[in-house]
């Protein structure tokens, strides 16, 4: 009986050794320490998400990758379209810029010209007034009479008092009344 227990005791410690290694082969538990091998599954679990994560990580990465690719060659075409918009704009501006220069200088040019042609005017009506003023009254009212009022007016009104008045006196009345009104406002 004695050895038919301890048969059956070494059968027991035998089914109890099997069904445990069983046991720890099924929740991944190393056989000689279960405490560390509590542990040691997380991390096997851990790194087996780590891989399926790292594969998940990859795809994403060639995704994040191709879409940076396709980023960084839409934003350099849009900085070579900036640039060549840069330079319309700023041969545009050099353009406006030379066009402005030469209607300056036009403006100039005709300012002149004006003035010139003002002086030249002013020389002749001065040359006029001393003519006038030269001539005998009669005859300076017969050519004055001829002229248009105001015209008349600006020649009359730059002479002496004294010759207007001699030249006035042999104009026709109506016309002479004109003159006067005006040489009147004008002063």
């Amino acid at each position: 009986m004695r050895f038919l227990a301890q048969v059956l005791l070494i059968c027991l410690i035998m089914i109890k050794i099997v069904l445990g290694s069983i046991l720890m082969n099924r929740i991944e538990i190393e056989p000689f320490s279960l405490e560390s091998s509590a542990i040691a599954s997380e991390p096997k679990k851990s790194a087996e998400m780590t891989a399926e994560e790292h594969k998940n990580s990859v795809r994403e990465e060639r995704i994040d990758l191709n879409f940076l690719i396709k980023k960084k060659a839409e934003l350099e075409n849009k900085e070579e379209q900036i640039a060549k918009k840069r330079a319309e704009i700023l041969a545009l501006q050099e353009e406006i810029n030379n066009k402005i220069k030469v209607l300056t200088q036009m403006r100039d040019e005709m300012r002149a010209g004006m003035a010139s042609k003002k002086t030249i005017g002013e020389q002749k009506l001065k040359h006029l007034i001393k003519a006038y003023s030269a001539m005998k009254p009669q005859k300076a009212a017969a050519l004055i009479e001829k002229l248009e009022v105001d015209f008349a007016v600006n020649v009359l009104a730059n002479m002496k008092g004294e010759a207007v008045g001699e030249i006035l006196s042999f104009i026709d009345i109506e016309k002479a009344a004109k003159i006067s009104e005006k040489l009147i406002k004008r002063h």
